[in-house]
């Protein structure tokens, strides 16, 4: 087995403009059998925040793996296994996929990233509290707040650790945040407050402000960008 490549995700610092402080503090969990859980509505960051750990991680010279999870726990293993840069298709089944992944962790400095983590079912819970309990892996988890129990079903299978709660980004690192996607200096206000600081809707509405479908009468149709993000599933 090879060691894991350098993330492939190459995000700018932009991604975490606000975070500064949240990073810092999963920055200090990033130790063998540390945890983290970063919780949060949708659009708030968690996936840019839990991608800038994970830089963090590797430049701290431990092997990183990223997945989001899935109901469906042999492709999310599977994922992960990849990332971590172990060849998964040489196993078979969600018990071999598990197996491998212990092994991999008892006997490399591991540090396992997992996004979308309330979508998880049981059996994937099961693994993870096996994975806090039996192996020295950090473990950092990403989950949306919405389902009344998910944030203590996680935090009862990461047993104990750092927790981060995402909220909308203060005005001052809102435009920050906008000014560095390329909101056009006049329209940076505007932008804030139909974002209302929440740092996707800043970025999407950067990328879209020009195209000809959000422009009527010459003037941008923002409440129409707005319900297309939200039908498009990005808010």
């Amino acid at each position: 087995m090879t060691a894991a490549a350098s993330p492939e995700d190459q995000r700018t610092p932009a991604d975490v403009f606000g975070r500064e402080r949240e990073l810092e503090r999963l920055g200090a969990a990033i130790v063998p059998g540390g945890s983290a859980l970063i919780l949060g509505p949708k659009g708030m960051g968690k996936s840019a925040l839990l991608s800038a750990a994970r830089r963090l991680a590797f430049q701290g010279g431990f092997a990183t793996g990223l997945a989001a999870v899935t109901d469906r726990n042999e492709v999310t293993l599977v994922r992960l296994l990849e990332s971590l840069g172990v060849p998964a298709a040489a196993h078979r089944g969600t018990r071999t996929l598990v197996r491998a992944l212990f092994r991999w962790c008892g006997t490399h400095r591991c540090a396992v990233f997992l996004d979308d983590a309330d979508r998880g079912n049981t059996g994937w819970l099961h693994t993870l509290r096996r994975l806090a309990l039996e192996t020295s892996a950090s473990t950092f988890v990403a989950a949306r707040t919405g389902p009344a129990d998910a944030p203590d079903r996680l935090r009862r299978a990461l047993l104990s650790g750092t927790e981060v709660r995402l909220g909308p980004l203060s005005h001052s690192a809102a435009r920050s945040l906008a000014r560095s996607a390329g909101v056009p200096a006049e329209l940076v206000d505007e932008v804030v407050r139909r974002s209302a600081g929440v740092p996707v809707a800043i970025v999407e509405m950067a990328k879209r402000h020009r195209c000809t479908r959000y422009r009527i009468g010459g003037r941008i149709a923002w409440d129409l960008l707005l319900a297309d993000l939200r039908l498009s599933n990005r808010l």
